[in-house]
């Protein structure tokens, strides 16, 4: 029962769109300007630099706190786990969005956070080296996302967290189908591109 009330609340707390609330504290519908993603980067293209960061660090936030909370008082990793991506799940299919919400990127990252920082930080790296490399953000992300049970497999990461990756990069896969999409038909957007745009 623990458990299950702990998928609940960590489905809820993902829920809250920090990057929806941020910018409409300055008149701003992310829903409606930008990319149109509920997400911290087009929070902000939509209304800044400052309400940016806010939304990065509360859809961060939520990913981590979930974790950890799992994690320090079930004290399981399958615990960890399966709050982790309810948390996901949640900023995806917000139920105060009608269930809808963002691609779940950042929340995903807060949730290595709890699992492992210096993991969450080597990542990080390997996705800026990434978009550095290929221009491109979205086929970055994609990347790195996919990588990442591969990785946590060959430092010996224990299966539970494993199959967070999976599961986790199966969402991305969906969140990000149309860019997929795009990316396949050339018509995505090289980084420099969608700055020039949105910026």
């Amino acid at each position: 029962m623990d458990l299950f009330l702990f998928i609940l609340l960590s489905y809820l707390i993902g829920s809250i769109p920090f990057s929806h609330i941020f910018p409409k504290l300055k008149g701003k519908d992310v829903r409606e300007a930008g990319t149109k993603n509920v997400g911290a980067t087009n929070a902000l293209v939509v209304a800044g630099p400052i309400f940016g960061a806010l939304a990065l660090i509360g859809d961060v936030g939520k990913g981590y706190l979930c974790a950890y909370l799992a994690g320090q008082y079930l004290g399981t990793p399958w615990a960890m786990t399966l709050a982790g991506l309810a948390a996901i799940a949640g900023h995806v299919f917000s139920i105060f969005l009608r269930f809808r919400g963002g691609k779940g990127i950042a929340t995903m990252g807060g949730v290595l956070l709890a699992i492992d920082p210096f993991f969450a930080i080597i990542a990080l790296s390997l996705w800026i080296l990434l978009i550095v490399v290929t221009r491109y953000f979205i086929l970055s992300t994609l990347i790195i996302s996919g990588s990442i049970p591969i990785m946590m497999f060959v430092v010996g990461k224990r299966h539970e967290f494993i199959i967070f990756g999976v599961l986790a990069f199966a969402l991305v896969l969906y969140t990000h189908r149309d860019d997929i999409m795009r990316l396949v038909s050339g018509r995505e957007l090289k980084t420099s591109q969608a700055m020039k745009k949105y910026l």
